[in-house]
């Protein structure tokens, strides 16, 4: 599993199967709304999505990191409705804990 701390030092645990969302600000005119475009959906096992998971890297961190880095925010689970947005710039830190791909 892999394990994302927050700047707060609080944390959240990724599973291979665990969904990741990203999103970008899409809010570039300033007489429109502000709106989030979601960029990606999948999981690490690839479970989620109709193509390979761009997650699934030999070490599994550098995949969510590499995710986190290129989103600005991000959700955890299938339920983007329902679910907290994190923004990229809390995250402090990825680790890999008893994480292989099996």
């Amino acid at each position: 599993m892999i394990v994302i701390t927050f700047l707060d030092d609080s944390s959240i645990t990724i599973e291979e199967d665990t969904v990741l969302n990203g999103y970008k600000n899409d809010s570039d005119d300033p007489k429109e709304s502000y709106y989030l475009r979601q960029v990606y959906s999948n999981s690490i096992d690839g479970s989620e999505g109709d193509e390979a998971s761009r997650l699934a890297t030999v070490d599994g961190k550098i995949g969510v990191m590499g995710f986190i880095l290129s989103v600005d925010c991000f959700s955890i689970g299938r339920n983007t409705e329902s679910n907290i947005l994190y923004r990229s710039s809390a995250v402090k830190s990825v680790e890999n804990t008893n994480f292989s791909f099996g």
